[in-house]
This record gives structure tokens, sequence and C-alpha cells, in this order.
């Protein structure tokens, strides 16, 4: 006892070090993630000053020059997007968790995913490609008719405009806003489902009555997040919005966003022109931030009238008739209470009602899946019948891209090329961001969880939202004038790219860790330490060991992430043709070939190669998610829903 003393007490003090420096190394990464979101807001003011000093409120008064129109474009197609997008989600997931059949569930949940992880710029791409000249051709002189032309559908209907740019929106934001109201939806307990059904209720009855108003804050932060992306959606949007800086007259009239306006001009603008270009970066940052903060403080209220009973409860208690004093004591000849009689006489009646009612919601909530999945069917198909030739071909995935032709049929006359320095690129790129990005968002992701006090939690919280909702171009913008600061020619290379990669990445990784750690109970944590564990092995073991699925999961939608970016690459990796030479030079990578072949050169041989290049980030982002729902599924109990 007295030889073993001085060692334990040595082994103890060694722990205690380990652990004091396990938890500076967590505090260390979430102060990294606090200097990136000041850093990035001061940088985007201090770029700003020129064009704040030049004109003041004018920037947003002066009839020669005002952001009212973008910032108006921003606010419009974002507005039509969630009107088309909230019903159709809100059916799609009321449909996937409560009323599809059981077969049926894992393969819509799986679509849905993929739905959610497709690239902006393969949206825009098969935007630009059918549903602009479809709306040209049928959608918008349809609406034309019905209105006669007056109205919001007045005009020339083009197919490039708000009308357009609001239904590509709503197309993208409908899988995040219903994967993440299918997962509230899902973490209603059963209990209160079968109470429902075993009183008589439908399954619509049960799912109206005991699950939407649990769901509702989760469901309303997943409304929140769509807004979100669709005010920062920038590709798809530039690539069918016409790009106009004009004010909307129609819902017909071609016009721009703040994301459009800055992916098409930043790249060629200098001085006071790069100063007022930033500063629309930084009303869209302050766009973001206050729908965030929107977001939290809702979802607070929300959950406090949840658990209160909330207006829905207090409406009901409004809605239920008052008992009748005179006939409670008259009874039939049966000797039971008037009332009953009256009860039973309109059962059969009330019953009827119910099926009718759960028949047509079961109606609307297929016909809003059918909506939903539709057009991720005509994506994929689209890209299998263009590009499906190419990616079948080997020399596709290590060919350089082929020389400009103007061929009609390039597949016959036109050298086809390949992708292989965009695969690579893409590859180096996500590879030297992960490096940067997953240590350090998971160790924030621990930090939140174990360590942070409350009130630190929550505002370290409100920060990792805002880094997760920033669009992405603004981390590009970002990076690129942070570099163009230091060294001018690093300011598009791979180091800049990856740079850019690594800040879209920290923020998603450090909010699922989070997530998933809280999901262990705090008893799992309490029998670890009562047997002599200290807390950072605790954490790491134990806590770590109950979550490695659902933080795998995040590390591979996070690289999916990364892997299909555009607008941040756009401005910090640059574009080349050419094989990688240096970390300082810039670099080739998936989504801006495909940008570029369609945008800088309308060659048909380059188009079937950025067809063949979308197919190909569609495959991998299917693979991601069916390894990250393979990874959640192998983890699961048994008895788990």
């Amino acid at each position: 006892m007295t030889a073993g003393g001085p060692a334990l007490g040595r082994r103890v003090a060694r722990l205690r070090r380990l652990g004091g420096a396990f938890r500076a190394g967590t505090l260390a990464a979430a102060a990294i993630v606090v200097a990136l979101v000041v850093a990035l807001a001061g940088l985007l003011l201090l770029e700003s000053i020129p064009s704040i000093d030049r004109w003041g409120l004018g920037f947003f008064t002066d009839p020669a020059f005002s952001a009212v129109p973008v910032i108006v474009g921003t606010l419009l197609t974002s507005a039509l997007a969630l009107l088309i997008a909230v019903p159709i989600s809100l059916g799609v997931a009321i449909f996937a968790a409560e009323l599809a059949p059981r077969w049926l569930r894992t393969p819509l949940a799986w679509m849905v995913d993929l739905g959610a992880a497709i690239p902006s710029v393969v949206y825009g791409f098969w935007a630009l490609v059918v549903v602009s000249p479809w709306m040209a051709r049928t959608g918008e002189p349809a609406l034309a008719h019905l209105t006669g032309g007056t109205g919001p559908f007045s005009g020339l209907p083009l197919g490039e405009d708000y009308l357009t740019a609001s239904l590509i929106l709503a197309i993208m934001i409908v899988p995040t806003i219903s994967a993440l109201s299918r997962e509230a939806l899902l973490g209603v307990p059963r209990a209160p489902r079968e109470a429902a059904l075993c009183l008589g209720g439908t399954r619509w009855d049960a799912t109206r009555l005991s699950v939407l108003r649990p769901a509702a804050p989760g469901i309303l932060g997943a409304i929140m997040l769509g807004l979100g992306r669709a005010i920062g959606e920038t590709i798809a949007v530039a690539l069918v919005i016409g790009n106009i800086y004009q004010l909307p007259t129609s819902l017909f009239s071609q016009g721009g966003t703040i994301p459009s306006i800055l992916v098409n001009e930043f790249g060629g603008a200098f001085g006071l022109q790069q100063s007022e270009l930033i500063e629309l970066g930084l009303v869209l940052f302050a766009m973001s931030f206050a729908i965030n903060l929107l977001a939290r403080l809702l979802i607070r209220r929300a959950q406090r009238e949840t658990g209160r009973g909330g207006w829905f409860s207090r409406r009901r208690r409004r809605g239920v008739p008052a008992p009748d004093p005179v006939g409670t004591n008259l009874r039939d000849p049966l000797d039971r209470p008037l009332w009953w009689s009256r009860v039973e006489a309109g059962r059969p009646r009330a019953v009827r009602r119910r099926r009718v009612v759960y028949l047509i919601a079961l109606v609307l909530v297929v016909g809003a899946t059918a909506a939903a999945v539709y057009p991720l069917a005509s994506l994929i198909g689209t890209a299998v019948q263009q590009g499906g030739a190419a990616v079948v071909t080997p020399s596709f995935y290590t060919s350089t891209p082929p020389p400009y032709c103007l061929e009609t049929n390039a597949s016959t006359h036109c050298p086809l090329g390949g992708i292989g320095p965009a695969l690579q690129g893409t590859l180096i790129l996500i590879a030297l961001a992960s490096v940067v990005a997953v240590p350090v968002g998971l160790l924030t992701g621990i930090y939140l969880s174990e360590y942070a006090r409350r009130r630190t939690s929550q505002l370290l919280g409100v920060l990792v939202d805002v880094m997760v909702g920033v669009p992405s171009l603004l981390l590009g913008v970002f990076v690129f004038v942070l570099f163009l600061r230091v060294d001018p020619l690093d300011a598009r290379s791979a180091l800049s790219g990856a740079a850019a990669l690594s800040l879209l990445m920290i923020p998603i990784i450090a909010r699922a860790t989070e997530a998933a750690l809280r999901t262990v109970s705090v008893e799992v944590r309490e029998a670890a330490l009562a047997l002599g564990f200290p807390r950072h092995r605790v954490t790491l073991r134990v806590v770590l060991g109950n979550s490695k699925s659902a933080i795998l999961t995040a590390n591979f939608l996070a690289l999916g992430r990364a892997g299909g970016e555009t607008a941040a690459l756009v401005f910090t990796a640059g574009t080349s043709s050419y094989w990688f030479t240096s970390l300082r030079s810039p670099i080739a990578s998936l989504g801006p070939l495909i940008y570029d072949n369609l945008t800088i050169a309308s060659a048909p041989n380059w188009t079937i190669d950025a067809w063949g290049a979308a197919l190909v980030l569609l495959l991998i982002m299917a693979a991601v998610s069916l390894a990250a729902r393979l990874v959640l599924r192998a983890d699961r109990t048994p008895g788990s829903v």
C-alpha cells in the first residue's frame, strides 16, 4: 500500500493533467468557431467601409444606385419558395413517418435524404435544361391564361425569371424540411399514438391530435433552416433568374438576388465595385444571422408553449361544450343517461366522417409525396440519359476536359474528354479540409455537450448555428479576401479552396456531434464516473463510444456537402483543366467544372462532360447517404424505431 502510494499519486496527477489538456483543447476548438464568426463579420464590415463612405444610406435609397432590387429579389424568391415548399414538405414528412406502409418508409426516407444532399449546381443544371424550357412553353403561359395576363402573372413568359427561381428553390428545400420534420415526428413517443388508436381514432386522428403538437418545435426549426438555405442559395438561382439588376414588376420579370449578383460579378470586380459587392454580402450575412436567431427564439417559445399545453390545447378546451346540468340526471329506458343515447345515435355518422377525413388526408399527403419525388426522379433520369454514356467509359475518369467543339453531334464528331483533374482536385480539397475540419468540429461538439455551462453552451450554439446557416458563397468571399490580403498569389489556390471547405464543414460536424453526444443518458455518464474513471476518459470511451455511429454519419454528410460545393470554390479554388501541381496554384473540382461548362461555353461535348460530372456527383451523394443510413442502422438496438 505504501509502496504504491507515490506511483498512484503520479498516475492521478498525470490523469488530471491529461484531463485538463483535453478540456483546454475542446475550449480552444470552440474558441476557433467564435473567432471565425467574429472574423467573418469583421472582415465583411472592414471591406465594406469604402462603399459605406461613398453611399451611406444611399446604398439602399439612391435612385441611381440601390441594393433594394436584389434585396427584394432575395426575399421574394425565398418567400415564394417557402410558400410552395412548406405544405408539400409537411405532407411528405407525415406520410413517411405516420401513414406510409412500413416497407415503403425506408426507401422513401432514403430518397428524401438524397434530395437534401444533391449539390445545388446539379439542381441548377437540371433546372436550366428541363424546368426553364417547360416553364417558358407550358407552365407560365398556362398561369397567364388563367389570370388573363394580369397581376403577378403579367408580362412575357421567358422561363428564366422570379417564378422559375422560386420553384427551383422550393424543389431544393423540400427534402431538407421534409427530412428534419420527419425526424421530429419520429421523435414523439409511441404511447400517445397508441392511446388515440385505442380510443377509436384513425391514423390521421392519432397524428393530428397526438403527434403534430409535440413535434411543432422541430418542424418550425426545419422550416427556418429551409428558409435560411433558400436565402443563401447561389448557383441554382443564378442559372435561371436572368441576373438583371431591376425591381420585379411581376413574377415573370427577370431579376437577381444577392447571391446570384455576387457569384456573377465578384470575380471581375475591383476597388469600389468590389467593396459594394462585399457590402451586399454583409447584408446577406445580417439576414442569415437574423433568421437563425429568430429560429432559435421561435423554437424555444414553441417548446414552452408545448410544455404547458400551448395554443392548440387551449383552443380544444374552449371548443368542448359545457355539460348539460338538466339532462345529466335524465335516464333512457335502459337506465342510461340521455346524453349517452345521443352519442350512440351519432356514432355511425361520426365514424363515417372520420373515415372520409382520413381518406382526404391520405390523398393529400400521397399527392405531396409524389410532387416531391417526381422532380428528384426527373433529375436522376435526365442525368442518366445525358451523362450515362460518359460515366460508363473508363477513360472519362482519367482524361482531361475536351477541346472546345461546335459540332451538333458531339458524341460522333467531337472528342469527349473527362473529369480526371476535377475528380483528383475534389479529393485533394476534401482531404485537406478534413485535416482541419474534423478535429475542430469534433472537439467543439464535445465542449458544447460535456464542458460548457448552460449559458455558454447556448451562446456558442447560436454562433455554430450562424456558421451552419451562412451561405457558402460568403465563406468563399471571406477566404478569398483574407488570402488576398495575406498573399495575392494564394487567393485562388488549393489552399484557399481547402480553407473555404473546412469553414463549411466545421459547424456541420460540431452541431451533429453535440446532438449525438446529448443522446447519451446522464445515468451512463454517472455510472462510469462512479467507477472511478476520469471525466475525459468517460467522454472519450463511454460517451463517444455510444454515439460513434451518429458522429461518423455527421462526418459522412459533411464530406458529401464539401464534395458537391460550387459557390465557395468559384472564388477560392479557381478553375483549371490540368492535373494538380501545387497547393498555391488553382485546382480543378467537380462543382466549378459543371458551372463553367454551362456559363462559359455551350459546346455540345462540354455539355456532355458536365452531365457526366453531375451524374458522378449524384452517385457520390447516393453512396454517402446510403453509407450514413447503414451505419446508423447497424448501431440501432433491436427494439428501436
